[in-house]
Protein backbone atom coordinates (compact mmCIF):
# COMPACT_ATOMS: atom_id res chain seq x y z
CA UNK A 1 0.00 0.00 0.00
CA UNK A 2 3.22 2.63 0.36
CA UNK A 3 4.71 1.76 -2.52
CA UNK A 4 1.06 2.74 -4.61
CA UNK A 5 0.95 5.87 -1.73
CA UNK A 6 4.06 6.74 -3.08
CA UNK A 7 3.60 5.86 -6.54
CA UNK A 8 0.31 8.20 -7.11
CA UNK A 9 1.93 11.13 -4.81
CA UNK A 10 5.14 10.63 -7.57
CA UNK A 11 2.94 11.11 -10.58
CA UNK A 12 0.80 13.61 -9.01
CA UNK A 13 3.99 15.78 -8.54
CA UNK A 14 5.20 15.23 -12.63
CA UNK A 15 2.08 15.58 -13.58
CA UNK A 16 1.70 18.97 -11.99
CA UNK A 17 5.75 20.13 -13.04
CA UNK A 18 4.41 19.05 -16.43
CA UNK A 19 1.30 21.46 -16.76
CA UNK A 20 3.38 24.77 -14.93
CA UNK A 21 6.07 23.79 -17.76
CA UNK A 22 3.36 24.05 -20.72
CA UNK A 23 2.11 26.87 -18.72
CA UNK A 24 0.33 29.22 -21.45
CA UNK A 25 2.41 32.52 -22.41
CA UNK A 26 0.00 35.25 -23.31
CA UNK A 27 2.53 37.82 -23.26
CA UNK A 28 2.82 39.57 -26.96
CA UNK A 29 5.47 37.64 -28.13
CA UNK A 30 3.52 34.74 -27.06
CA UNK A 31 0.14 36.00 -28.88
CA UNK A 32 2.22 35.74 -32.03
CA UNK A 33 3.72 32.91 -31.68
CA UNK A 34 0.19 30.97 -30.89
CA UNK A 35 -0.98 32.55 -34.08
CA UNK A 36 1.87 31.35 -36.28
CA UNK A 37 1.70 27.93 -34.56
CA UNK A 38 -2.19 27.88 -35.03
CA UNK A 39 -1.69 28.42 -38.99
CA UNK A 40 0.89 26.00 -39.55
CA UNK A 41 -1.18 23.42 -37.29
CA UNK A 42 -4.35 24.21 -39.24
CA UNK A 43 -2.80 24.94 -42.74
CA UNK A 44 -4.49 26.95 -45.49
CA UNK A 45 -7.66 26.91 -46.44
CA UNK A 46 -7.79 28.03 -49.84
CA UNK A 47 -6.23 27.67 -53.33
CA UNK A 48 -4.40 30.67 -52.07
CA UNK A 49 -1.82 27.79 -50.82
CA UNK A 50 -1.73 26.05 -54.53
CA UNK A 51 -1.02 29.52 -56.45
CA UNK A 52 1.70 29.99 -53.35
CA UNK A 53 3.70 27.18 -54.50
CA UNK A 54 3.13 27.69 -58.18
CA UNK A 55 4.42 31.30 -58.48
CA UNK A 56 8.57 31.94 -58.83
CA UNK A 57 7.98 35.88 -58.55
CA UNK A 58 9.30 36.82 -55.05
CA UNK A 59 6.68 39.73 -55.06
CA UNK A 60 3.90 37.27 -55.74
CA UNK A 61 5.08 35.24 -52.98
CA UNK A 62 4.74 38.00 -50.08
CA UNK A 63 1.40 39.08 -51.50
CA UNK A 64 0.01 35.27 -51.04
CA UNK A 65 1.62 34.77 -47.80
CA UNK A 66 0.14 38.28 -46.56
CA UNK A 67 -3.27 36.63 -47.92
CA UNK A 68 -2.80 33.55 -46.21
CA UNK A 69 -2.17 35.02 -42.87
CA UNK A 70 -5.19 37.67 -43.69
CA UNK A 71 -7.49 34.43 -44.35
CA UNK A 72 -6.12 32.83 -41.00
CA UNK A 73 -6.71 35.60 -39.16
CA UNK A 74 -10.57 36.29 -40.29
CA UNK A 75 -10.85 32.39 -39.69
CA UNK A 76 -9.96 32.75 -35.87
CA UNK A 77 -12.59 35.89 -35.96
CA UNK A 78 -14.90 33.54 -37.37
CA UNK A 79 -15.96 36.49 -39.88
CA UNK A 80 -18.72 35.36 -42.39
CA UNK A 81 -17.58 33.37 -45.31
CA UNK A 82 -14.90 31.84 -43.45
CA UNK A 83 -14.45 28.17 -43.82
CA UNK A 84 -16.08 26.81 -40.94
CA UNK A 85 -13.19 23.14 -40.50
CA UNK A 86 -10.63 25.69 -41.06
CA UNK A 87 -12.15 28.15 -38.58
CA UNK A 88 -12.80 25.49 -35.62
CA UNK A 89 -9.58 24.23 -36.43
CA UNK A 90 -7.55 27.71 -35.45
CA UNK A 91 -10.13 28.58 -32.96
CA UNK A 92 -9.47 25.56 -30.98
CA UNK A 93 -5.73 25.88 -30.95
CA UNK A 94 -5.98 29.44 -30.29
CA UNK A 95 -8.06 28.80 -27.13
CA UNK A 96 -6.26 25.82 -25.94
CA UNK A 97 -3.13 28.07 -25.89
CA UNK A 98 -5.09 30.80 -23.96
CA UNK A 99 -6.99 32.90 -26.75
CA UNK A 100 -9.89 34.36 -25.71
CA UNK A 101 -12.61 35.12 -27.75
CA UNK A 102 -12.07 39.02 -27.82
CA UNK A 103 -8.46 38.27 -28.82
CA UNK A 104 -9.61 36.13 -31.69
CA UNK A 105 -11.91 38.90 -32.64
CA UNK A 106 -9.08 41.32 -32.59
CA UNK A 107 -7.13 39.44 -35.16
CA UNK A 108 -8.44 39.87 -38.40
CA UNK A 109 -7.80 44.21 -37.61
CA UNK A 110 -4.74 43.47 -36.18
CA UNK A 111 -3.07 41.39 -38.86
CA UNK A 112 -4.60 43.96 -41.65
CA UNK A 113 -3.25 46.95 -40.04
CA UNK A 114 -0.11 45.64 -38.71
CA UNK A 115 2.00 46.29 -42.13
CA UNK A 116 4.53 46.23 -43.57
CA UNK A 117 5.79 42.72 -42.20
CA UNK A 118 2.50 41.48 -40.25
CA UNK A 119 4.34 40.51 -37.50
CA UNK A 120 6.06 43.43 -36.33
CA UNK A 121 3.47 44.17 -33.61
CA UNK A 122 0.76 41.81 -33.60
CA UNK A 123 0.89 40.87 -29.98
CA UNK A 124 0.47 44.27 -29.01
CA UNK A 125 -1.88 45.15 -31.34
CA UNK A 126 -4.09 42.36 -30.20
CA UNK A 127 -3.88 42.77 -26.53
CA UNK A 128 -4.69 46.18 -26.85
CA UNK A 129 -7.58 45.75 -29.12
CA UNK A 130 -9.02 43.03 -26.94
CA UNK A 131 -9.38 45.31 -24.56
CA UNK A 132 -11.79 47.66 -26.69
CA UNK A 133 -13.31 44.18 -28.07
CA UNK A 134 -14.26 43.43 -24.75
CA UNK A 135 -15.33 46.94 -23.99
CA UNK A 136 -17.82 47.21 -26.85
CA UNK A 137 -19.65 43.77 -26.36
CA UNK A 138 -20.28 45.07 -23.05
Amino acid sequence: MKRFAVALIATSILMTAAGVGFAKDLSTVGIEEAFIDAVGTCGPSSNVAGSLGKTTDPQVKIELRDALITEAADDAAGVAGANQAHSDCTKKDLSARGYSETDMAALPYCVKHDWPDPFTSLGTCVKSHSRLEGAMKK
